[in-house]
């Protein structure tokens, strides 16, 4: 342990900062033969051999037909809209990147707001997902959050039960293995964002991945402008096409992402196993059977324990040059857009929200990186009181 914590003057304990995210990208030199055959052929986008493989890697990786995107947040809207949920309501938890919720306000239906569980896994609960169902009630939107997957089965089984479509936000959950395999294919439909911010990334980039015929033919011809064959605009689309340079990339990232994984999981073991030690930090877990990709280590901050809360173990650890995030806090139903809706009483994600921190897991971690953001945190719990007692004196 050192005699002071950067916040009380000492040295930071990062000399260069550690950043919520580290990007995985292929090494120049093994882009450039295939980027040269790209800008020969002339051929950058609608759909080109490196497209066209990159989504056959994807369906059979994923288990069902993929389509690929520009972005993450264009395959969502593309699966909303394919999906017929205008003029609808969609059930959808508040916990989670608003960019989740504004594609359902922006494909013309209302966000319903559900809880999520009280286990530590951050997934919304179905049990109030039942409860919010009504005859307006056209989808669920579940999300997986930080690539921990939600509980499909039971999921599915309300969808069915109630001739609903289930559709999954699984941005963050490329990667993440539920039962042995890949998860993919689940619900109506499931898409995936390849940002820069993610594990397996293409730069910028998105899929979306269903087993449903209909909602596939709309989403193909709803990412080219609506049209099915030249000249023919069944829909009103958009341009959701992923560019050569994109595929290419994802297609590079191959190779290395099942090690890319295996760093990934023994990062976050690491991770857990020391700040568990610690009073006051509750980490994120996986429910059994499950290997998630872990986009971020998602803590909960009890202040009594730890003495401090999270707003300032997170400053603190700003000084520490040790970037964290408060995904996601604020909730979505305490965002302005959707001030004053029905479902302002979700308990468990308003408690979980005000005390969430992310911290960074990379492809790449090193084991010296997990060990400082656990002494961070322990040396922060230790220094809680003096911190505390300073703080009083200046108010």
């Amino acid at each position: 342990m050192r005699e002071t914590i950067a916040w009380l003057g000492g040295e930071p304990l990062f000399a260069t900062p550690l950043r919520i995210v580290r990007p995985a990208f292929p090494a120049v030199e093994d882009l450039v033969s295939d980027l040269e055959t790209i800008l020969d052929s002339g051929r950058v986008t609608n759909n080109g051999p490196f497209v066209v493989e990159f989504e056959r890697w994807l369906s059979e990786y994923l288990g069902a037909d993929t389509l690929v995107f520009c972005n993450g947040q264009t395959a969502l809207l593309t699966m909303l809209k394919a999906s017929g949920i205008e003029g609808g309501e969609v059930i959808v938890p508040a916990f989670t990147f608003p960019a989740t919720v504004h594609a359902i306000r922006w494909s013309g239906a209302a966000p319903v707001f559900a809880d999520i569980l009280d286990d530590g896994t951050f997934r919304i609960n179905p049990d109030d997902v039942r409860r919010k169902i009504t005859d307006k009630t056209v989808a669920i939107l579940a999300v997986d959050p930080y690539g921990i997957a939600c509980d499909y089965a039971d999921l599915d089984e309300i969808g069915r039960d109630r001739r609903i479509r289930v559709l999954y936000d699984s941005a963050a959950a490329f990667g993440t293995r539920l039962g042995g395999r890949a998860v993919g294919a689940f619900g109506d439909a499931q898409i995936f964002s390849f940002h820069a911010t993610k594990a397996f990334s293409c730069m910028e980039g998105g899929a979306l991945c269903s087993r449903d015929p209909t909602i596939l033919r709309r989403a193909r011809a709803l990412r080219n402008f609506g049209q099915v064959a030249e000249g023919d605009f069944s829909e009103v689309g958009l341009n959701g096409k992923m560019m050569e340079v994109s595929a290419l990339i994802g297609l590079k990232q191959r190779s290395g992402f099942e090690s890319s994984r295996t760093v990934r999981l023994r990062s976050v073991a690491r991770l857990r196993e020391g700040l568990e030690t610690i009073p006051g930090i509750l980490v994120g877990k996986a429910p059994r059977g499950q290997e998630p990709i872990w986009l971020y280590l998602p803590v909960v901050i009890d202040e009594e324990a730890f003495g401090l809360d999270r707003d300032d173990v997170a400053a603190a650890l700003q000084k520490e040059n040790l970037h964290v995030r408060k995904y996601y806090s604020p909730p979505c139903h305490r965002l302005a857009p959707y001030l004053g809706h029905r479902d302002d009483l979700l308990p468990v994600t308003d408690y979980v929200a005000s005390r969430i921190l992310a911290l960074p897991v990379y492809n790449d971690m090193k084991d010296y990186e997990c060990d400082l953001i656990v002494q961070a945190f322990a040396e922060l719990h230790a220094a809680s009181a003096k911190i505390s007692r300073l703080s009083s004196r200046d108010v």
